[in-house]
């Protein structure tokens, strides 16, 4: 396949989970990465983000966000972006915890770095934590 390149942040590309998202400038903890736009959907699929109660996004970039138990950005439910936890570097892909933002998976699956089910949420949560954006973001 490809590079599927999506500016100016980002490009889509082969990486150890298959097709993965990669950055292509450094980016700041706080700085929101970007905001999601696609078709909204009420139960989740293989490639949406869950935004709310039965609230799911099919995004063209979100859709190959692959899942990391030690994540370096999150999903901010209520104004559909991804935000970054931490500084980000050139070419690293970025990646969310599923189980941290999905109240359930379409496809579970095992986790590779730490060997459990990755299958949503025991419970949904009706509000989600607080995440902090830089003021320059």
């Amino acid at each position: 396949m490809n590079n599927i390149y999506f500016p100016p942040y980002f490009v889509v590309k082969n990486g150890i989970h298959g097709l993965g998202v990669f950055i292509t400038a450094d980016l700041k903890k706080g700085k929101i990465v970007f905001k999601m736009k696609g078709k909204m959907v009420n139960t989740p699929s293989r490639t949406s983000v869950q935004i709310g109660m039965n609230k799911h996004i099919e995004d063209n970039i979100a859709g190959h966000i692959n899942h990391s138990c030690t994540p370096n950005v999150a999903v901010h439910r209520r104004m559909h972006y991804f935000i970054c936890l931490r500084d980000i570097k050139e070419g690293e892909e970025i990646m969310f915890d599923y189980n941290q933002n999905e109240d359930m998976i379409a496809a579970p699956f095992i986790c590779e770095c730490c060997q459990k089910k990755i299958m949503g949420r025991k419970r949904p949560v009706k509000t989600q934590p607080k995440i902090r954006v830089a003021e320059h973001a």
